[in-house]
């Protein structure tokens, strides 16, 4: 079935399925059950959406075999997700808001800000490169940096690494990972590896060794340090 162009304005849920797909999305497909489970809704209503998006050209998707964004459904999924990465720069950098309230927060004001007043914001802000968890901020083009894939998990005893992006999703999550110092930027080694039940023992800067267990360690993006593996983690 050929692609109906959309008339009007993206609705509210529209816009949320396309921005999660886009950070659900990068190594295939994205299940129906996923999508389901990060927007809150059951697999059929989801179903639904992604028939209508793919319909409208937004999303190419198959019933059983997930869904990826056509070249318009990114384009308007990265508008999206540049305004709540501004806003949650704002969040925090203007108005004190910690890094784990800001997702929630730019969710609920993300639909409602005109472009050109994002663009005003972030002009504000000095036009930062990432939002405060490290995520690229898409520019006013829709171009976009490429992110991560390495994760601490995929790290090997002693190798340094610094972080880059953390998972923004859980708020519980986040509050450990400050309280850590996995923050963008923070250096770590990881010091021992439990091969049983993939724990990872890291090091990060003069705190003591934090056991990590295997979701935690894959929520942090990180790329691999230059310095020599028997340096001080912050060398």
């Amino acid at each position: 079935m050929s692609a109906v162009p959309h008339e009007g304005p993206l609705t509210r849920s529209e816009e949320d399925y396309l921005s999660d797909l886009y950070r659900l999305g990068g190594e295939g497909p994205v299940r129906t059950g996923d999508i389901a489970g990060r927007l809150g809704v059951t697999p059929a209503s989801a179903s639904g959406m992604l028939k209508r998006l793919s319909r409208d050209g937004f999303v190419n998707y198959r019933e059983y075999g997930g869904a990826t964004l056509t070249a318009a459904g990114e384009r308007a999924a990265l508008l999206v997700v540049r305004r709540h990465r501004v806003v949650e720069r704002f969040l925090t950098d203007m108005l004190g808001f910690g890094w784990e309230q800001v997702d929630a927060l730019a969710h609920q004001m993300e639909h409602a800000l005109p472009d050109d007043v994002v663009d005003a914001i972030e002009q504000l802000l000095g036009d930062p490169a990432t939002c405060p968890h490290g995520h690229p901020i898409p520019d006013r083009q829709g171009h976009v940096a490429a992110e991560p894939r390495l994760s601490i998990a995929g790290l090997r005893p002693q190798e340094r690494a610094a972080v880059v992006e953390v998972e923004e999703a859980d708020p519980a999550l986040l509050a450990f990972l400050r309280d850590c110092g996995l923050v963008p930027g923070a250096l770590l080694q990881v010091t021992q590896l439990n091969p049983i039940d993939a724990t990872v023992v890291i090091r990060v800067g003069d705190r003591p060794p934090t056991a990590l267990g295997p979701k935690t360690a894959s929520a942090v993006r990180v790329v691999r340090a230059d310095a020599p593996a028997d340096a001080s983690p912050n060398a």
